[in-house]
């Protein structure tokens, strides 16, 4: 029998937190210029030759549009300053060279202003009306600095080992538009060395999307070129493929291929109705390595020397499941309870029966989210209150995951009583997916509706409750009939001055508090 401490009598000092992101979207708003109907915008990126040192400095950009017609001064390219709080190179970029039909164009830019839902962005414009097919090529500067604005996904153009990697969003300038594109990208490799490589989120070399994109949806595709591990040669009939830029201090292909196998787990698993790509591609962060980013048919991870890879396994884990079950319809951190709590129940468990982790992993994972949430001074935030403080605290931002996921396990263990073992959480959560497969809204009130109709009203009251931010603390029985629910003395995690400081480029303790652990130390 093993044992799951999921409470505690809490003495106040530190736990180590680690999380992952929710997943990040560009939020790019885009200008709209009428006169853009390009039907294919076609994107050649030629990363510079190697530095004496070997690294990737720079990356040479050229675009094509096979269609404009835009007035004089009217917005004709766009790249935001900030995407999920990365700088991009909107300010760093140099030789751009802009032309059409009738030749070279001078172009003038000039910052807008920001609103509370998008960022600054740059804006260029024509000093002469456009016509015809247009193109512009420029080179982005690849700087390894830390971001200036604190804590940020993996999104950065990021050389490193002969490699280098980072989110359309923050360095391909786009055009001033969200008509949709037959897009492509394609590889330029002749500075490189031998066996250099070119890949995006939609897989290997030259690349057509399968659909049309708006710009925002390009911005949110993601490139790995020059010298990098991949695994395997060709994408898996399930569409998986991998790539690892750098050094990792582990065996980045034999992690690959655990990733592998359980993403085939999940396909079936999932109901999946036809192979997508996918990719898992693993970079170095010098800051809060071991997380990453989910990007819709993309993980990106990170490590660092440190990194361990048991704990990467759970990060992987869990990404995917965002890969299959993805978020409610709504906001994304209203809806973060779902979003989040399920991929923390599946990702421990789906891996058990897939079989690429042990009983022990799973009891270790599931108390670590007890730990977390248990001794968590901020357990009681409602759900309401996490999209505001997610980023400047890190007590509720790992709220969505750790009580989510303790919700779902006690919701599960009501079901299968219920139901004589006849039923699970898993028929209520392909439920939701069928839904939105057959084109309804998966959303909070759908959610609402298959509990009434499997539990009924204290099912609606359990999750109102929950919602509410009153203690989620699953029966014994939660996690099946090998594990069984005990009291253990936990620390509290208190950080004991301002922790808004952990989010910062420069940290220097304030607000200290003159009784905490952080002053004595």
């Amino acid at each position: 029998m093993r044992k799951v401490a999921l409470t505690h009598l809490g003495a106040a000092t530190a736990l180590t937190v680690t999380s992952t992101l929710l997943a990040a979207q560009s939020a790019v708003k885009i200008p709209e210029t009428p006169g853009l109907p390009a039907k294919i915008l076609s994107v050649t990126l030629r990363p510079v030759r190697p530095s004496l040192q070997g690294e990737i400095e720079a990356v040479r950009v050229k675009v094509q549009a096979d269609q404009a017609d835009v007035e004089a001064g009217r917005p004709l390219l766009v790249l935001p300053e900030v995407v999920s709080n990365v700088q991009t190179v909107a300010e760093t970029i140099t030789q751009l060279s802009v032309s059409d039909g009738a030749g070279e164009i001078v172009m003038s830019s000039h910052m807008e202003s920001a609103s509370a839902q998008h960022p600054e962005q740059r804006i260029w414009s024509a000093n002469r009306a456009v016509h015809g097919v247009l193109s512009w090529s420029y080179l982005a500067p690849i700087s390894n600095a830390p971001n200036a604005l604190g804590a940020a996904p993996p999104l950065e153009l990021r050389g490193e080992e002969g490699g280098f990697s980072g989110q359309a969003a923050t360095f391909l300038l786009l055009p001033a538009t969200n008509a949709n594109f037959s897009f492509q990208i394609h590889w330029d490799l002749s500075e490189q060395p031998n066996g250099a490589v070119g890949l995006s989120t939609f897989g290997r070399g030259d690349q057509k999307a399968s659909h049309r994109m708006t710009a925002e949806e390009i911005g949110g595709l993601y490139f790995f070129g020059g010298q990098l591990q991949l695994y395997p040669e060709r994408s898996t009939p399930q569409g998986f493929f991998s790539a690892v830029q750098g050094r990792p201090p582990f065996d980045g292909i034999a992690l690959m291929q655990w990733t592998e196998k359980l993403y085939r787990y999940y396909f079936g698993f999932f109901r999946a109705e036809k192979a997508e790509p996918y990719a898992v591609l693993l970079r170095r962060n010098p800051i809060n390595a071991g997380g990453g980013v989910e990007l819709g048919n993309a993980f990106i991870g990170t490590f660092d020397k440190q990194t361990n890879t048991e704990d990467l396994k759970m990060t992987l884990a869990h990404e995917m499941v965002h890969t299959f079950v993805r978020g409610l319809e709504g906001d994304e951190f209203a809806g973060s309870w779902f979003t989040e709590g399920i991929a923390v129940y599946y990702e421990r468990l789906l891996p058990l029966r897939a079989g690429v982790i042990t009983a022990d992993d799973f009891l270790r994972d599931v108390n670590s989210t007890a730990a977390r949430y248990y001794t968590n001074a901020l357990q009681q935030t409602p759900n309401s209150e996490i999209g505001a403080q997610f980023w400047a605290e890190t007590r509720v931002r790992v709220l969505p995951y750790d009580r989510g996921s303790l919700y779902f396990a006690e919701l599960d263990r009501q079901i299968r009583h219920a139901s004589d073992g006849k039923r699970s959480l898993d028929q209520l959560i392909l439920a939701m997916l069928q839904k939105r497969r057959s084109g309804g809204r998966m959303d909070e009130q759908s959610w609402r509706e298959l509990l009434r109709k499997e539990l009924g009203q204290s099912a609606i009251d359990a999750f109102d409750s929950m919602l509410r931010g009153d203690r989620v603390l699953p029966e014994s029985d939660a996690f099946g009939p090998c594990f069984t629910r005990t009291i253990r003395r936990l620390r509290r995690y208190d950080l004991g001055f301002d922790s808004k400081v952990l989010i910062e480029p420069t940290r220097v303790v304030r607000g200290l508090r003159a009784e905490s652990g952080a002053a004595k130390a």
